[in-house]
């Protein structure tokens, strides 16, 4: 299993920040063009425990996967990819902890946290090099897109 994390901190309100990420249509915003994130489907656009999401995209090739929320308290929670159906899952493991911290009233600390591992055996370790290169792009990408969003004037998502 292959860890990954990125850290960074926003001029916003921690909850401003929890309400931001928590909502599922601030993957729109955040996500970088070139993976073609669509938000498939949904059982709650809010998260909450037991939320289940689903997406088309690309961060290894194009595929389909769903995320479902095991974890679930103020300023923290946790998703993990779970099988759609009989459709193979683009990662054998993932699992994704998100963290606010406050570190001042108008100060956030954002800590990502993941685990993963990728299908194929010996091919998939070959591979992981390569998925932490994109997930660091993929972040860089993030970082810049939440602090436009949360440290400018306009916060509303829809």
């Amino acid at each position: 299993m292959k860890s990954f994390e990125n850290e960074f901190e926003v001029h916003s309100n921690i909850d401003r920040v929890w309400e931001f990420y928590t909502d599922l249509k601030h993957l729109e915003i955040i996500s970088p063009t070139d993976i073609k994130l669509n938000l498939v489907e949904y059982t709650d656009r809010i998260l909450k425990k037991g939320t289940v999401a689903c997406f088309d995209g690309k961060i290894i090739i194009g595929a389909r996967w769903c995320s479902k929320i095991t974890f679930f308290e103020k300023y923290e929670y946790v998703d993990e990819m779970i099988q759609d159906g009989n459709k193979k899952t683009p990662f054998r493991l993932w699992s994704h902890r998100h963290v606010f911290e406050l570190i001042d009233d108008n100060k956030t600390r954002v800590i990502d946290k993941i685990e993963f591992e990728l299908p194929f055996g010996f091919t998939g370790k070959l591979l992981e090099f390569y998925i932490e290169t994109k997930l660091r792009k993929i972040f860089e990408h993030r970082v810049h897109t939440t602090k436009k969003f949360l440290e400018g004037p306009d916060s509303s998502l829809l």
